[in-house]
């Protein structure tokens, strides 16, 4: 019998929800990153103004801040909210022993890394959206209203214009926060610490910078998408292909990783 088939998909999924909603630190999280997204609308009110990158600054209006909410809030979603749930995840679950009674039943390892990822990626992806919607609806409601806006690549367009760019910008973002919980669940696989899986997970975002100038979306993302999205920016042309590749690597490297491991140590 297949090592997984005695426990459907869905039943892992439900399992795994419980155990990150069970958390206390995940709703402290979350709690504190709406937070955050609230403060951070107020402070693009008394600012109208953002940035493309250092060198181009842009004047918010009704259409366009809604990408530049999250320009603000990356930084806390990749070095926050990201590396706490990720550590708590894959490497706090096995640490105190909340997976032996899961593990004792014919799961493949492999699958739940899988499912751990997934749940995490709803969860950030759920927080992503509120992200949008807040910009969005915020910046109908406090913004200086515009019929037309300009956006770095785009040119000048309309409403439908600025929500299809809004719409691929936190696309790419979400992309981006589904490769670090990827290279989470590696790190924790390494460092089953959730502290020190934590500290590893840190450590790759910025190292990444020593290794590539093109891993330099890990520590900016907005200015890696807006470039993306431009067509300018040189090396950021190429994140949609490295993104699938460390998506694909992660993928691997942990279900391998997980599937490998001893599970009775």
């Amino acid at each position: 019998m297949n090592k997984g088939s005695g426990v459907g998909m869905g039943n892992l999924i439900r399992s795994e929800a419980q155990r990150v909603f069970k958390r206390k630190r995940t709703w402290a999280v979350a709690i504190v990153y709406i937070v955050f997204v609230l403060l951070e609308c107020l402070f693009l009110t008394m600012m109208n103004t953002s940035f493309y990158d250092a060198e181009h600054s842009v004047a918010l209006n009704s259409l366009n801040t809604a990408p530049f909410l999250l320009r603000e809030l990356a930084i806390l979603m990749n070095f926050v909210v990201i590396p706490m749930l990720a550590a708590d995840s894959f490497g706090g679950d096995v640490s105190s022993g909340a997976l032996r009674l899961a593990l004792i039943r014919p799961i493949s390892r492999g699958k739940l890394f899988l499912v751990k990822w997934l749940v995490l990626g709803m969860l950030v992806g759920g927080l992503t959206l509120f992200t949008w919607a807040a910009g969005t609806v915020f910046a109908g409601i406090a913004m200086p209203p515009a019929s037309e806006t300009t956006l770095m690549g785009a040119g000048a367009v309309g409403r439908m214009g600025a929500l299809g760019f809004s719409l691929g910008f936190y696309g790419v973002a979400l992309c981006v926060f589904l490769a670090l919980i990827g290279v989470g669940g590696v790190v924790a696989r390494l460092v089953p610490n959730p502290v020190l899986a934590y500290i590893g997970i840190l450590a790759v975002i910025v190292g990444g910078l020593y290794v590539s100038d093109a891993l330099v979306f890990l520590l900016s993302v907005s200015d890696s998408i807006f470039h993306f999205l431009g067509r300018t920016g040189g090396s950021d042309a190429s994140l949609g292909w490295i993104l699938c590749a460390l998506l694909a690597g992660c993928a691997i490297i942990g279900t391998l990783g997980w599937q490998r491991r001893e599970w009775n140590q």
